[in-house]
């Protein structure tokens, strides 16, 4: 169950990294 709950944090943790990049990127092309 520790094993399942940690894989879902690094998911999460994964997936709202990926997104934040995302949003800065396309804030920076939408600037220039």
């Amino acid at each position: 169950m520790s094993r399942l709950t940690s894989i879902i944090s690094a998911l999460v943790i994964c997936i709202i990294v990926c997104l934040s990049w995302a949003v800065n990127h396309y804030r920076d092309n939408a600037i220039t």
